[in-house]
């Protein structure tokens, strides 16, 4: 199978709680005979009441969904049942759909192909906005249990916060997720880690933790005005919260086409599904772009394009502000692939420590809930005074370079104490160095 979908993912499109409930009583084997998945398709059998079990299809791509039980809802929780037995990795790979599933995907495709004045009538948009107003709710529901929940937070105090941090955040989490907000349940969820640090404990904990529920607190009140707040911000509230943007969606949106250099990339994982962020870099329109791929924990991840190497393509960028995270039309790219850029340095123009603030403080200014910028600056390595890694550009100024980990001795190799172009995303500690650029090369660490 392709691209697995997280748990938070699949629950986002559960058009109630109480499918959520239902979707995960049934997100078991038990349930399920004859189950399988392909790169286009996930199929399955589930265990009613009756004798004959429901056939079950779901396209994640779309995603599209039919099950043979006579609910009403949509998706049924058979088949979020299905995504979520799917997400967990327990539904094996096949190299063709059962009978049932294929004869469905060949009526779609057939449909797809009909011109539009003889395809099926187009929903309504009357249903539409109501299904739609329905989750917003729904999402209003979950945050102003959070805001209640913060209150209580702060009026209480933050002694304590950091006994059994998981157990107590992860309960408000999935309240979250219940609600339909995931972003939101993952800032929550992510909580924990500002108790730790190099002796266990971070020092600066308490004044961290409150500035991350203020930021809650204000991304809560800002959805709470959804409907008030101009329509690049009410985007951008979208996108921290969680609701999903198809991507069909992002590629019918104006394509801006350049030459886009690959400048980093960065993986993490959280749980057992692995995350990858590239970002690119504009030569003609000297704009960066980020793309976003996902993939379960021991899965191969695209390069597209690897550090180093460059594409010509239309960049479609996400709604919100700033525009960052971006997506491309694989079909509309070069066959040749990614190719070498002609002369990536001088289009590049490295900035100093003072500009690269200024441009992340633009980023906040325009969304107050990101965290980083991506940056490259001018600079060399060197230590500080009580021996922290930091990234010193010409007028001396110097910043942390933060998750160096083993990092260091590459970073030193690479650079040689020279003045090089160190690209990075730019936190509030700190810049987390992803490349090195000197003569003329992009090199990835």
């Amino acid at each position: 199978m392709g691209e697995w979908w997280t748990t938070d993912q699949v629950l986002a499109f559960a058009p109630d709680a109480s499918s959520v409930g239902a979707g995960r009583k049934l997100a078991t084997p038990t349930y399920w005979t004859g189950t399988g998945a392909t790169d286009a398709v996930v199929w399955g059998q589930c265990r009613g009441s009756g004798k004959t079990p429901y056939q079950t299809v779901v396209e994640p791509a779309s995603p599209a969904y039919k099950c043979s039980c006579p609910s009403r809802k949509f998706p049924c929780k058979h088949a979020l049942g299905l995504l979520l037995l799917w997400s967990q990795h327990e539904v094996p790979d096949a190299a063709e759909p059962a009978d049932y599933a294929a004869e469905w995907l060949a009526g779609r495709a057939e449909r797809a192909a009909t011109p539009a004045a003889e395809s099926a009538s187009p929903k309504d948009p009357d249903r539409a906005a109501k299904t739609a107003a329905q989750r917003v709710d729904r999402v209003r529901g979950g945050l102003t249990d959070l805001q209640l929940w913060l209150t209580d937070q702060v009026g209480h105090g933050l002694a304590g916060a950091e006994t059994d941090a998981y157990r107590r955040f992860d309960a408000v989490a999935a309240r979250l997720v219940d609600a339909q907000a995931p972003g939101v349940a993952n800032r929550v969820r992510r909580l924990p880690a500002l108790f730790a640090g190099p002796d266990g404990r971070a020092i600066e904990w308490p004044a961290r933790l409150l500035e991350e529920f203020g930021r809650l607190w204000s991304l809560a009140a800002a959805h709470q005005r959804l409907d008030q707040l101009p329509d690049a911000l009410a985007a951008t509230v979208r996108r921290h919260v969680g609701y999903p943007v198809a991507k069909a969606d992002v590629l019918a949106a104006d394509g801006v086409i350049d030459l886009w250099l690959s400048l980093g990339r960065r993986d993490t994982e959280e749980d057992h599904l692995q995350s990858r962020r590239t970002w690119l870099w504009g030569a003609g329109t000297r704009r960066f772009a980020m793309l976003l791929d996902y993939a379960p924990t021991g899965a191969i991840l695209p390069t597209r394009p690897a550090v180093g190497q460059s594409i010509v393509t239309a960049m479609h960028f996400y709604p919100g502000v700033p525009a960052l995270r971006g997506l491309y039309d694989e079909a509309s790219a070069p066959s040749d692939g990614a190719t070498p850029p002609p002369d990536p340095v001088p289009s590049l123009a490295p900035m100093s420590i003072s500009d690269a603030k200024h441009a992340r403080a633009q980023a906040v200014f325009d969304d107050p809930w990101a965290q980083s910028w991506p940056v490259l600056v001018d600079g060399r390595l060197g230590l500080t005074a009580d021996a922290t890694p930091a990234l010193i550009d010409r007028t001396g100024t110097a910043i942390p370079i933060v998750e160096v980990g083993d990092r260091w001795p590459l970073l030193l190799a690479l650079t040689g104490g020279a003045q090089v172009g160190v690209f990075g995303e730019l936190g509030p500690d700190g810049i987390d160095v992803a490349s090195i650029v000197a003569d003329g090369q992009v090199i990835g660490v």
